[in-house]
């Protein structure tokens, strides 16, 4: 077989590792950045599905339009202006079939074979490995306690001008890192952005899941160049296997995802749509929100307080302020790929943070999700986890 040169950059398979892991009974995973199966509200969702198939289910069991079913559309519509104070019209918000797909759909709209794409380091591994298929040049942009770094930034962009063809940012609770931008860094960036014509891709998956009471707005509230394309879903706030996402951009820009929406798969689930906007309009999803993140709030403190109490002081990492992950640092010259090989021998799981970095530079973290697994797990899992670092930390780097 004569396979396509992409399928040469997509060797990292942790990702794909990580959503396998699921299906391993006895495994205590840290590794996916799943939500919580017991958060899912099952009696709404299924009352959603029941009244869908009773008041339009032909509708909803055929192809629904390539932009997404209308209703729903105009919810989410209502709720990122109520919630962020961002102005999109019914027109300039697609349905995603997850935002995995906008993100692979950005590829395919603005990215050649060799073009330059910037991205935070560490970043998103999912979004990642969807613009290494498109064969693009990853470039890595250093980031902060505040967020992407400036001084970073400018030079990549000076360094690679014409060639730099989109960035790709997550904000709010960052995949893996959890860190979230400062309000002065979002007026930074975009001033900064402001002044090149880039398309900034702003993927908001956890902008809702804050443990605390006020959050920042999103880089789009501040877009006056019309380039931020805005990325939400609710498999996060809500249940990942309905695959519900949504990009938000403006009209000139939709048009062309439209043209590749449809060429990629028509249209999303009709019924999974519907289902979603019945919920949206006879429950409350802020109600459900609130519920899960004062969840995820006990299951990351747990999981700090162990951190604490049984990892080597020399292992470090910073508390996040919402989001599913807490960022773990090794002392240097450590390899978490090494540590992930001895924790799967006791049925433990997460993902080294190489596979985090563009350039796969740097070794010596890991990733661990909270959220997945129930605070008994949490606490057999970090224990066994931690005498497994206190012995790998005892042996010399060579």
């Amino acid at each position: 077989m004569r396979y396509a040169s992409r399928i040469d950059c997509l060797a990292d398979k942790s990702l794909l590792n990580a959503f396998e892991i699921v299906e391993t009974a006895d495994m205590i995973s840290f590794s996916a950045g799943f939500p919580s199966s017991e958060t899912y509200p099952l009696e709404a969702i299924k009352d959603s599905f029941i009244k869908v198939i009773e008041e339009s289910g032909k509708e909803a069991l055929s192809y629904c339009s390539t932009s997404g079913y209308i209703r729903l559309r105009e919810i989410i519509g209502t709720r990122l202006e109520e919630k962020f104070g961002l102005k999109y019209s019914i027109d300039e918000i697609i349905i995603t079939s997850g935002s995995q797909q906008g993100l692979d759909m950005s590829g395919m709209l603005f990215v050649n074979k060799g073009d330059v794409v910037l991205f935070e380091n560490p970043s998103y591994l999912g979004a990642v490995n969807s613009l290494r298929a498109h064969e693009a040049k990853l470039v890595a942009i250093d980031i902060d306690s505040d967020g992407i770094c400036i001084d970073s930034l400018k030079k990549a962009l000076e360094k690679h001008g014409e060639n730099v063809k989109m960035i790709y940012v997550n904000p709010d609770f960052q995949n893996p890192t959890g860190r979230s931008w400062s309000h002065s860094r979002r007026l930074e960036f975009m001033e900064i952005m402001g002044q090149y014509d880039i398309p900034i891709l702003e993927d908001a998956a956890y902008a809702e899941l804050s443990f605390e009471r006020s959050t920042e707005r999103p880089l789009a509230y501040y877009d006056k160049h019309d380039q931020v394309i805005y990325l939400g879903t609710f498999s996060k706030t809500f249940c990942p296997g309905l695959r519900v996402a949504w990009l938000c951009a403006p009209k000139n820009i939709m048009e062309k995802y439209l043209l590749l929406k449809n060429a990629a798969d028509l249209s999303s689930s009709a019924i999974a749509q519907r289902q979603m906007a019945y919920y949206l309009d006879h429950y409350s999803l802020d109600s459900h929100i609130e519920w899960i993140t004062g969840i995820y709030k006990q299951r990351r403190d747990l999981m700090a307080k162990l951190i604490d109490e049984k990892f080597p002081n020399t292992v470090r990492y910073k508390n996040p302020g919402g989001g599913l992950f807490i960022w773990l640092e090794l002392p240097a010259g450590k390899d978490g790929r090494e540590l992930l090989k001895r924790a799967l021998k006791e049925k433990v799981s997460f993902i080294p943070g190489t596979s985090f970095y563009p350039a796969g530079d740097r070794h010596n973290e890991i990733r661990l999700n909270f959220s997945n697994m129930k605070p008994e797990k949490i606490i057999e899992g970090m224990s066994k986890l931690a005498e497994i670092t206190k012995e790998y930390l005892k042996e010399s780097t060579v």
